[in-house]
C-alpha cells in the first residue's frame, strides 16, 4: 500500500523468476517512494520560496544564520549516533524489545550531547546575528525559537531510524507529507492575514518558529508510532551505549570538522561579507540546492538500510554500485541544467536574485560534491567503514591553506568557489574507505 493508495503489481508469466519479481517489487517501492518525495520537496520548496520572495534581505539573512546554527548543534548532537543506530540497528531491529535498548540508549547519549552543543554553538550564533545587525532583544527571541526547535530534532533523529529499518516506507511518507504541508499552510494563511491587514508579520523570528510547530507534530507522530512497534520502556542497553560512546569518541575530531564544514559558506560570509544581504545571497541559492533533499531522503529511508541489512558479498556489490551510479547521473543531470538555464532556475527567487548566474553554478556544483561524498559515507558508515575517516581534516585543511590567498571572502563568488574546491578532499578519501571497507567485507565472508 502507497501513501497515495495500492499500486496494481505488474502482471508476470509463469516463466517470470523469483530474481525478476523482486526487482519488480522493488522498482515499485523505490519509485512510489521517490514520487511522494519529490512531492514533499515541491511543497518544501514552495515554502522556502515564500520566505525568499517576502521576507527582506536582511530578514531572510537573519533566518539562514538561524536555520544554519540549529542545523549545526543537531549535526554535533550526532556524532557517531546514527552510525550506531543504523549498523546495530540493522541486526536487532525485528526484536521489540532489543530494539528498545537500543533506541533508549542512543536517546541517552544525543541529549547529552546535545547540551554540549547548544553551550558551545549558542554564543557564536548570536555574534553573527549581531554582527549583522540583529537587535539585542531580537538575537534572543531568535535563539530561543532555535533551541525549542532543536530539542525536538534531538529525538526526531533517533526515532526515525525505526521506521526506516523496519522499511515502513508509508509511514515516513505520511510524516513527510503532513510537515511539508502543514508548513506550507502556515506561511500561506499569515501571508493571507497580512496583507489583508496591510502589515507583513512575517519575519524570521516567525518562520524559525513555524518550523519549530511542524517539527512537534512529526515528533507526536513518529512518537506514537515507534511505540506501536518498538519497546521504548525498555532500560538502556550497557553495550549498545557502550559502543555508542566508543563510535562518538572515534568519530568525533572528525565529525565536529565535517559539520563546520558543512556550514563554512555562512560562517565566511556572516563574519567576512560587507553587507549583510551576502548572507541572504547565500541562503537564497542554498535553497535551490533542495532538489538533492529528495536523493539524500531516498537513501535514507530506502537504499542505506537495505544496505545495512545485506550480508551478501556479491549482492552489496551491486547495491553499492547501482546506488552510487543511480546518485551520479542525478547530480550531472541538475549540474548541466543549471550551467545550460541559469535564468530559470533563478527565476524563482526573484528578481532580489536574478543577478547570481555564476554563483549558482557554483552552489550547484558544491551540493552535486556534497551529494555524492554524503552517499559514500552514508554507505560507509552503515557498514562501520569509518576507519581512517580522520585523514579528512588534515587534506582539507591543507587543502583551505592553500587557497587561502587566492580567495577573497568578502565575496559571495569567492566563497562559494573556497566551499567547493574544500569539499574535494573529502569526496576521494570516502572513496578510498569504501574500498577498504569491501576488500576487508569480502575477508571476513571468505
Amino acid at each position: 500500500m502507497s501513501f497515495f493508495g495500492p499500486i496494481s503489481p505488474p502482471i508476470l508469466d509463469e516463466s517470470s523468476t523469483p530474481i525478476i519479481r523482486r526487482a519488480f517489487h522493488r522498482a515499485r517501492i523505490v519509485g512510489n517512494f521517490a514520487l511522494v518525495q519529490a512531492g514533499v520537496q515541491v511543497i518544501g520548496f514552495l515554502s522556502g520560496i515564500l520566505l525568499v520572495r517576502w521576507l527582506s534581505q536582511r530578514e531572510y539573512a537573519y533566518f539562514t544564520i538561524a536555520n544554519t546554527m540549529q542545523g549545526t548543534i543537531n549535526l554535533l548532537a550526532d556524532i557517531g549516533i546514527s552510525v550506531g543506530l543504523v549498523s546495530i540497528g540493522g541486526r536487532v531491529w525485528h526484536d521489540r524489545h532489543r530494539f528498545g535498548e537500543l533506541i533508549n540508549a542512543a536517546l541517552g547519549v544525543r541529549r547529552r550531547l546535545g547540551a554540549l552543543a547548544m553551550v558551545v554553538v549558542t554564543p557564536i550564533m548570536y555574534s553573527m546575528l549581531v554582527k549583522n545587525g540583529a537587535p539585542t532583544l531580537y538575537t534572543a527571541v531568535l535563539i530561543v525559537a532555535v533551541l525549542a526547535g532543536l530539542v525536538i530534532q534531538l529525538s526526531i533523529g533517533v526515532l526515525s531510524v525505526v521506521p526506516r529499518l523496519r522499511s515502513d516506507i508509508g509511514r515516513i511518507q505520511v510524516i513527510d507529507v503532513t510537515g511539508a504541508v502543514v508548513r506550507l499552510l502556515l506561511l500561506t494563511a499569515l501571508l493571507f492575514i497580512s496583507l489583508r491587514a496591510g502589515v507583513i508579520w512575517l519575519n524570521a523570528g516567525v518562520a524559525v518558529a513555524i518550523a519549530t510547530v511542524v517539527l512537534l507534530l512529526q515528533y507526536a507522530m513518529l512518537r506514537h508510532y515507534a511505540t506501536g512497534v518498538v519497546d521504548l520502556s525498555a532500560p538502556e542497553n550497557a553495550e549498545d551505549r557502550h559502543e555508542i560512546i566508543r563510535l562518538t569518541r572515534h568519530l568525533a575530531a572528525n565529525a565536529v570538522f565535517y559539520c563546520l564544514q558543512g556550514q563554512i559558506t555562512i560562517f565566511l560570509i556572516s563574519f567576512f561579507a560587507r553587507h549583510v544581504n551576502a548572507v541572504a545571497e547565500v541562503g537564497a541559492l542554498g535553497r535551490l540546492a533542495m532538489i538533492f533533499t529528495v536523493l539524500s531522503n531516498l537513501l535514507a529511508n530506502v537504499f542505506v538500510p537495505a544496505f545495512a541489512r545485506c550480508q551478501s558479498r556479491r549482492k552489496l556489490g551491486w547495491l553499492y554500485a547501482a546506488i552510487l551510479g543511480g546518485v551520479g547521473a542525478f547530480s550531472l543531470a541538475v549540474l548541466a541544467s543549471a550551467a545550460i538555464f541559469p535564468e530559470q532556475f533563478l527565476f524563482v527567487l526573484g528578481s532580489k536574485y536574478a543577478h547570481l548566474r555564476y554563483e549558482l553554478l557554483l552552489m550547484v556544483g558544491g551540493a552535486v560534491i556534497g551529494s555524492l561524498t554524503g552517499t559514500f559515507w552514508a554507505l560507509n558508515a552503515s557498514k562501520a567503514w569509518v576507519a581512517g575517516a580522520w585523514l579528512y581534516i588534515p587534506l582539507t585543511l591543507a587543502t583551505q591553506i592553500a587557497l587561502i590567498p587566492y580567495t577573497d571572502f568578502t565575496s559571495v563568488t569567492g566563497v562559494l568557489m573556497f566551499n567547493l574546491l574544500s569539499a574535494v578532499p573529502n569526496l576521494l578519501l570516502n572513496a578510498v574507505l569504501s574500498y577498504r571497507g569491501f576488500r576487508s567485507f569480502q575477508s571476513a565472508s571468505a
